[in-house]
């Protein structure tokens, strides 16, 4: 007998012996479920253990407590694919005389954007690169109930020859390659990370060497291809920045090369797609491959918007809604995101603006083709920024329903979770969000979250919210940048 089908029958067989113990019945809202795009009005959800025992509509089931959501709207929880929220503010330290960058975090700044996370209605994450250490010991808490965020799938340190601690690891053999993988795998992560930084025959080696080892692969590449690594074989790619030159046909491939001299002239991130032709053999066959091996990708398209428009972030995100990021990581955001366009002339602002449209129709293109998206915020809290990217992908031409869709029952199926999450179904996880609003008739009703259900169990987001202020510095801040 399939499984989907036994869930549903053992939580009735459960039911029918008499009712259960520590049942809650949430009543009287309206469940939007993006799985089946179904609207629900009048109806229930009844959980006990953590998990969705049953649901219906109108006449209420007995229940040993009963929360009446008053015609609100219930979702369930997202999922935000790409989510750095171990990490630390990043920073240069020195090692041997030489600065290197670290992104290393603490204990405090990674309950701080769990909680804050959390209250943004995230209960998944996948962490795609950090320390594999510390990404073991936020799960380990977490499963045990110790730290209260959303659970995690991760990797660990990204395989990059450029040093960053706490953040990337060059082992210098095959052994070596085994060696460090063996140890990611020994805490716990589901991917090994393979960087932009990588030769094509490292590249190679990695996907090999992780398979070998029964795990899965994710790229962050620029000028090693998406089409080179998909024949390999990976399992995930991620970042609107498919920037290889090699998915340019002539003349522009030549042209493009001659402005990418200087290695780390960050043009690039928006000279790439003036030159681009998506309707190219390369791209053509490109979307292919990524829709026949389904491999997913998470665009991130918030990073190249913000640094297109990095005169206006503070419109794109003001102070109070970065309020989600700890202090020690708010401070020094803008500065660090400002590097990366430091030499940036308004020329090139103008320039790189023009080319928003085409990073969108990258997108439609790629949901068209039938490639499986995910939506991340490369972020170490996702607030506003998971908001900003479903926004996004509104923008390039998909529905409502689509991209709630995206971020939450097709991101549990390419998570490998699709019959844990991702749904407001009997035997799933009691993951799912409150609000005000119908997020269906605007995005930004996820600004207006009442409550978050985990594991069945329900937090208020000011609770969350005050959950979160004692890993402030001082009480001062914490009063200070409590969101309203």
């Amino acid at each position: 007998m399939r499984k989907d089908i036994i869930k549903p029958l053992l939580f009735s067989a459960l039911l029918s012996q008499s009712v259960l113990a520590e049942t809650v019945l949430y009543h009287n809202a309206t469940v939007i479920e993006p799985a089946t795009q179904q609207q629900t009005r009048d109806a229930w959800l009844l959980v006990a253990d953590g998990r969705i025992v049953q649901t219906g509509q109108g006449a209420l089931p007995n229940a040993v407590t009963q929360i009446d959501l008053q015609q609100q709207y219930v979702l369930p929880g997202l999922v935000d694919a790409h989510l750095h929220m171990t990490a630390g503010p990043h920073r240069v330290e020195m090692r041997n005389g030489q600065p290197v960058l670290a992104v290393t975090g603490t204990p405090e700044l990674t309950q701080y954007h769990a909680l804050t996370t959390l209250a943004a209605g995230v209960t998944t994450i996948f962490n795609p690169a950090g320390e594999a250490a510390a990404n073991a010991h936020y799960v380990a808490k977490q499963q045990h109930g110790a730290w209260l965020g959303p659970r995690m799938l991760y990797a660990g340190e990204v395989f990059e020859p450029t040093p960053i601690i706490g953040g990337s690891v060059y082992p210098s053999t095959e052994a070596s390659w085994q060696t460090e993988i063996a140890r990611q795998q020994a805490l716990g992560v589901n991917f090994i990370k393979l960087y932009q930084g990588l030769t094509r025959a490292e590249l190679a080696q990695g996907i090999k060497l992780a398979k070998a080892a029964g795990l899965k692969t994710i790229a962050h590449l620029d000028g090693v291809s998406w089409q080179y690594a998909a024949d390999l074989g990976i399992d995930a790619l991620t970042h609107a920045l498919p920037t290889s030159a090699e998915l340019l046909a002539e003349p522009a491939r030549t042209e493009y090369l001659a402005l990418r001299k200087n290695p780390y002239d960050t043009r690039y991130v928006y000279q790439w797609f003036e030159y681009v032709d998506f309707d190219s053999p390369a791209l053509q066959r490109l979307f292919r491959t990524l829709a026949e091996k389904q491999i997913r990708v998470d665009l991130t398209a918030t990073f190249n918007e913000l640094l297109y428009h990095f005169a206006d972030s503070n419109q794109l995100y003001p102070e109070q809604a970065l309020s989600v990021l700890h202090p020690d990581v708010r401070q020094s955001w803008r500065a660090n995101m400002g590097m990366l366009v430091y030499n940036w002339t308004e020329q090139d602002f103008a320039a790189a603006q023009q080319q928003l449209p085409k990073v969108l129709e990258l997108i439609r293109r790629l949901y068209e083709a039938g490639v499986p998206l995910l939506l991340g915020t490369d972020a170490v809290s996702s607030g506003p920024f998971l908001l900003r990217e479903m926004q996004l992908h509104q923008q390039a031409g998909l529905t409502s329903w689509q991209v709630l869709q995206l971020t939450t029952s097709d991101a549990a199926r390419h998570l490998g979770l699709g019959q844990e999450i991702g749904q407001l179904s009997a035997g799933y996880a009691a993951d799912f969000i409150v609000l005000a609003d119908n997020p269906l008739q605007d995005l930004s009703a996820l600004q207006r979250i009442q409550s978050v259900v985990q594991g069945g169990k329900l937090h208020t987001v000011a609770s969350l919210q005050n959950a979160a202020n004692p890993f402030l510095p001082t009480a001062g801040i914490a009063a200070n940048t409590t969101t309203k």
